[in-house]
C-alpha cells in the first residue's frame, strides 16, 4: 500500500484512536463489572476506596477518573514525544510511501512488548479493577495522543496546500 505522507500520519493516528477506544471500553468494563458484580469483596481496590468516595459505585467512578487523568498526561507528554518522532520520519520519506518504510523496527518492537504486555496481565492474575485502571489510562494516552497525529497531518495538509 503506498500513500502520501499526510495519509500515513493520519492512519497513524486513527490506528492510535482505534486502539485507545478499544482499551478504555475494556477498562470500563472490568472496573464496572468489580463495582457492581461483586458488591461483598472487601479487598479490591473499588472497596478500599469505597469509604472515602461516598460507595462503591463512586470508587469505581473515582478510578475511572483516577485512570483518565494518567492517561491525559501520558499522552500530552510522554505520547506526544512519540508522534513527532514518528512524523518527522514520514516527513523525510520520498512519496509514495509503502508501509514498510512508515515505522521502524524498534517502534515494531515497542508495539509488540506493549500488546504482549497487555496479554500477560491476564496471566499474572491482576485484579480486574487493576487491569481495568491500566486499560483506561492506555487508552485515553493513546486517544489524547492520537489527537497530536491528527494536528500534525492537518498541518502538513495545510503546507502543502500552500506550496500547489
Amino acid at each position: 500500500m503506498r500513500l502520501s505522507k499526510t495519509a500515513w500520519i493520519a492512519i497513524s493516528g486513527l490506528t492510535w484512536f482505534v486502539v485507545g477506544i478499544g482499551l478504555l471500553t475494556l477498562g470500563l468494563n472490568f472496573i464496572v463489572y468489580k463495582a457492581q458484580m461483586q458488591p461483598h469483596e472487601t479487598g479490591s481496590l473499588i472497596a478500599k476506596l469505597a469509604p472515602f468516595a461516598g460507595g462503591r459505585e463512586q470508587g469505581a467512578l473515582a478510578l475511572i477518573a483516577i485512570g483518565l487523568i494518567f492517561g491525559f498526561v501520558k499522552g500530552r507528554f510522554v505520547l506526544v514525544k512519540t508522534v513527532k518522532r514518528v512524523s518527522q520520519r514520514i516527513l523525510v520519506l520520498q512519496e509514495p510511501i509503502q508501509l514498510s518504510q512508515v515505522y521502524g523496527k524498534g517502534y515494531l518492537f515497542l508495539i509488540g512488548g506493549m500488546v504482549l504486555l497487555g496479554i500477560s496481565m491476564k496471566w499474572f492474575g491482576l485484579p480486574d479493577e487493576v487491569r481495568g485502571l491500566i486499560d483506561v489510562a492506555v487508552g485515553s494516552a493513546l486517544m489524547n495522543g492520537s489527537s497530536a497525529y491528527f494536528r500534525v497531518a492537518m498541518h502538513v495538509r495545510k503546507e502543502l496546500k500552500k506550496t500547489l
